[in-house]
């Protein structure tokens, strides 16, 4: 007896195909980690995936999300978040005007589809298109380090780059370190005040010209203060 097979069934253009598995969800991560993490991506640079962010799982079960432009990094760690395996998202302006709430999540699926949703899993915002980016994202830890670091600020800095640091302590945790290791050795900040959230991010060094202080400057005189003057 002869085999017959069946036609494939023919799809309407626009519905799911019936023979796809049905997408299921790769990443949940706090939406404020992402909202974090967004002023530190690349903007238009021909190394198309630093315009995204990489989401990362961790040994310990928790997800590290990074974003990094080539002068300056950011890297969070969500303590609650899931991660089937490592990504990287394209995130919307539209998409962070939802992401402001700890409560809310930014959630992927297999096929691409991404959406912020609120504390009951309803979505607040669902991005067009597949915000899934092929592409290997750079391994963070071949340039960020922790280890020989002690407090403190040294060598020159992009003041841009500083002050943007500043910013996002100022608006997510209120609270700012800095360590430092050498000149060659990116400036390295530590955020506090996250709650369920880590972060640490870096600033390039520039190499400069000038000196650490003038040279030009006149001796002191046998005036110790300002007020002997």
């Amino acid at each position: 007896m002869t085999n017959v097979q069946q036609p494939k069934q023919a799809t309407i253009d626009g519905s799911p195909d019936p023979n796809e598995p049905s997408p299921n969800m790769i990443v949940r991560v706090n939406a404020m980690a992402v909202k974090l993490v967004y002023p530190f991506i690349a903007q238009n640079d021909i190394r198309y995936y630093l315009n995204d962010i990489n989401i990362r799982p961790l040994e310990d079960d928790t997800v590290m999300l990074v974003a990094t432009d080539g002068h300056r990094y950011i890297v969070a760690r969500d303590l609650n978040g899931f991660a089937e395996k490592e990504v990287v998202v394209s995130i919307s302006k539209d998409a962070l005007k939802h992401a402001a709430n700890a409560k809310h999540t930014l959630d992927v699926m297999s096929n691409g589809s991404a959406m912020i949703s609120d504390e009951v899993a309803q979505p607040l915002f669902i991005q067009p298109g597949n915000s899934l980016i092929d592409g290997d994202f750079p391994r963070i830890e071949r340039v960020a380090s922790t280890i020989g670091y002690q407090e403190g600020i040294s060598g020159a800095i992009n003041p841009k780059y500083l002050n943007d640091a500043l910013s996002i302590a100022k608006n997510f945790g209120g609270s700012i370190r800095f360590f430092t290791r050498d000149s060659d050795s990116p400036l390295t900040f530590v955020l506090g005040g996250l709650g369920d959230m880590e972060c640490f991010g870096g600033i390039m060094k520039l190499r400069d010209s000038f000196e650490a202080l003038p040279t030009w400057f006149p001796k002191p005189t046998e005036a110790a203060t300002l007020a002997e003057l």
